[in-house]
This record gives structure tokens, sequence and C-alpha cells, in this order.
């Protein structure tokens, strides 16, 4: 005889989880519990969760939050917020990879940007130096910023290497990075009430506590690449000019 639905066996966790009752094979069983059991048992996925990555670059692209970003430009007017969004689309782990070139790219950031209107002129109908500058401050700021807030920073050396803190980071992320050099070049006109940059790192070296990133830059609208350049970083924690 089928077990009866008020006997323990019957509630066994090993027989449910198995998919099948205590007396299932047995002579006497006329399927009646085996129909039972199965709208009893819970769904077959039930207990299974979605495999979470194990490492934040499983999640590229990687958008950086909105709160991250408003919290690094801060020092910034609020009119001269240019940059709305920023994402980290791919990331060379150096300290892991093996197949990378001397011309691989370490890590690329996209941002969108709106300029409602410009922060220090009456409007000049273009893109010029003075946005392209600003624009590429800001992505570059928050790009470091969330590189050191998230470990990332010592992943594009090969070799062991101290990185600050990301509260050292925003104590010393305006009088401590500064632009070595700078080229800008502009093809056409730019829609700047809404586009987008790209800026990718290239080469990273450093001398003492100084580090030197050598990067690009690049502006875009609906209608393509409007600007673009190349641009070096020097961030260095113990350079902080006296202010007069």
């Amino acid at each position: 005889m089928c077990a009866p639905l008020d006997s323990a066996p019957f509630y066994a966790d090993d027989a449910l989880v198995a998919g099948r009752p205590p007396c299932a094979g047995s002579a006497n069983c006329n399927g009646a519990c085996s129909r039972i059991a199965a709208t009893l048992a819970p769904p077959a996925n039930v207990n299974a969760k979605a495999a979470e990555p194990t490492d934040i670059l499983d999640q590229l692209p990687l958008k950086i939050a909105d709160d991250f970003t408003a919290d690094i430009l801060k020092p910034y007017r609020a009119h001269a917020k240019y940059l709305k969004s920023a994402e980290i689309t791919s990331f060379c782990d150096k300290s892991a990879a093996t197949d990378f070139t001397s011309d691989t790219s370490l890590v690329t950031a996209k941002g969108r940007f709106a300029i409602p209107e410009s922060c220090y002129i009456d409007d000049t109908g273009h893109f010029n130096a003075v946005e392209f500058n600003i624009c590429y401050n800001q992505l570059a700021y928050v790009l470091f910023g969330k590189c050191i807030e998230a470990g990332l920073l010592g992943r594009l050396r090969r070799e062991k290497v101290n990185v600050l803190s990301f509260p050292e980071f925003k104590r010393h992320q305006l009088p401590s990075m500064v632009i070595v050099s700078i080229e800008s070049r502009y093809y056409k006109q730019l829609q700047s009430d809404d586009f987008t940059g790209e800026l990718v790192l290239n080469k990273i070296s450093s001398v003492g506590d100084a580090w030197f990133f050598f990067t690009t830059i690049s502006f875009a609208d609906r209608g393509g690449v409007k600007a673009k350049g190349s641009v070096v970083l020097a961030f260095s924690p113990s350079f902080d000019p006296v202010r007069h």
C-alpha cells in the first residue's frame, strides 16, 4: 500500500529531493503518490542561484554609478558639470594577462556629455579647446577615481606597486593631478547638447611616487567623431603647490 498522506516518510526531504515518494517501485503502488509528490515538490530550480561574478571585471562594460560621478565632480560649479554619465568599457589586467602587446590599450572609458551653455563665455556656436579640456578632465577624474576605488589601478602594472587609497585620491584630486601636455584637433562642428567622449589609457610609467598616464580622447555626436587629441597626465600626491 502507498504511504498515507499524513505519514512522516512521505514528507521526507530525501524523497522529495529525489523526485519520487518512498513507495515508488512497490508492486502495490498505483502511482497516485507520485502525482501528489510532484505537486508538493519544489520546482527544480527553486534553490538555483544565478552565478554571481567573482571579479568586478566580469561586469564589463562597468557602468559607473551616478552618485559616484557626482561625488567626483563636486569641485566643479553646477553649470560646468558637463559629464552626465560614464562607464568603463574595456580593461587589460596586466597583472594576469600574458598575451598583451605594447600597443594594447589598458583601459577605455566612455562618457556622455551635454553643454547647454558655456560656463565662461557667450555661445560660440562650436565646441572649443576650453570645453575639450574640461570634458577630458571630468572623464579622467571619474575614470581614475573608479579604478582606485575598485582596486583596479594596481592591476594595470605587471609589477607590484603601491596605490593610494580612494580617500587619498579625493584629497589630492585637484592639486596632484596635472596635465603635462595636451594636443587637440577639431574636424567638424560638434552638437554639444548631447555627445560622447571616449578616453583610452594607452601607457603608464612611474618615477618615484609620480605616475604618468598617456591617453587619447575622442568626442563624437550622432554624426561621428568631431574632435580628438592626446593628453599626458601626471599624478603625484607629493606635488601640492603652495597657494598664495
